[in-house]
């Protein structure tokens, strides 16, 4: 009866341990779209493993040149006239907490800006099917959840 108990003990015990040690694991991996003023740059990524779309637009008086950087490693670019505005898709990126795009900007001379300052974000990303969204990735290539799978 003792040697029954003490299995069952032991059961239970390692059932609540493999729980404690998933429930650690589990990570809620960030998705969105946002400024960050501490580095001038904006971040993004969708949700898993669907794509968003997001309009952003030159709100200065100088063309601005924008380079798509994954993990530090140039993947696209474009270039904004003053005023003009830029309509793109933007997948989820990766598996990673910290797989995420990140935008940067320059000016004509190749200064870097703040995007806070120069840029205004016109339309918020809602999540959807990548191949049912309404814009394409255009030449900022942000498609590497979607083309590394």
């Amino acid at each position: 009866m003792q040697t029954r108990r003490w299995s069952m003990v032991a059961g239970v015990l390692a059932v609540c341990v493999a729980a404690a040690l998933t429930g650690c694991r589990r990570q809620t991996i960030w998705s969105g779209i946002q400024l960050q003023p501490d580095t001038g740059t904006m971040k993004l990524a969708a949700q898993e493993p669907l794509c968003g779309c997001t309009t952003i637009a030159n709100r200065s008086q100088e063309t601005l040149r924008l380079r798509a950087e994954f993990r530090g490693s140039t993947i696209g670019s474009a270039t904004l006239k003053p005023g003009e505005r830029l309509r793109f898709r933007f997948d989820w990126a990766g598996p990673e907490n910290d797989d995420v795009y990140i935008l940067q900007g320059t000016d004509a001379q190749g200064k870097h800006v703040d995007l806070g300052h120069v840029l205004r974000v016109e339309e918020r990303p809602r999540w959807q099917d990548c191949n049912d969204i309404g814009c394409t990735y255009g030449t900022l290539l942000m498609n590497l959840g979607e083309t590394s799978r």
